[in-house]
């Protein structure tokens, strides 16, 4: 919102217009999304790309995202909890790329193993170390609230499916230098017609 009414003071109704445009509609698609259990993953895509055009307003030309689906995928076909993927995403953002200089790379992949959905998101920002530190020295200490509601709902899926579901986070190093994180979440494909917890 900050970077959209920088638009609006500088007068450039082009991007005004443009940016209120994705931020109603990401909106709209957030608020369609929290109602349901389940979402197809190409709508889970879609409100993806539209949360990581926003951002990009943010840094710039800076920050470069890719969204790769492994081939073959049917991606209509595919149900997945709602809401599930977004905070590991904005976490790598907030944690990883906002803190790093220069060039802010973000990759989601998709794909599906033995009838299970497997979600890696990548990073190349300060890595969970630097972080850490970070957010040690901030003067007001702050509780992601969307990541700890994300994991609980991991936990209630993950008892109705066993192990299914799992998420694994890892550092990604290279000569003992942090290049960034890896999240890996793995879910069951969802049946359109079979019920989950609200």
């Amino acid at each position: 919102l900050n970077s959209i009414q920088d638009f609006v003071i500088s007068k450039d109704v082009r991007n005004s217009n443009l940016y209120l445009t994705k931020f109603s509609t990401l909106m709209r698609k957030v608020l369609d999304a929290s109602g349901q259990n389940k979402v197809r993953l190409s709508d889970e895509i879609d409100m993806l790309r539209l949360y990581l055009d926003l951002e990009q307003l943010r840094f710039g030309a800076e920050m470069t995202y890719t969204i790769e689906c492994a081939e073959g995928m049917d991606v209509e076909g595919i149900f997945l909890p709602s809401m599930i993927i977004q905070p590991f995403v904005e976490n790598a953002i907030k944690h990883g790329l906002l803190h790093k200089k220069g060039e802010k790379r973000l990759e989601i992949r998709f794909k599906v193993l033995d009838n299970e959905l497997i979600c890696n998101i990548l990073d190349n920002g300060v890595g969970r170390k630097r972080s850490a530190e970070i957010k040690a020295r901030a003067t007001v200490a702050h509780t992601s609230f969307s990541t700890a509601a994300t994991v609980k709902r991991l936990d209630l899926i993950r008892s109705l499916y066993g192990a299914a579901v799992n998420l694994a986070i890892m550092d990604l190093e290279a000569n003992g230098e942090a290049q960034g994180t890896e999240v890996k979440l793995t879910l069951p494909i969802m049946n359109p017609m079979q019920p989950l917890m609200n």
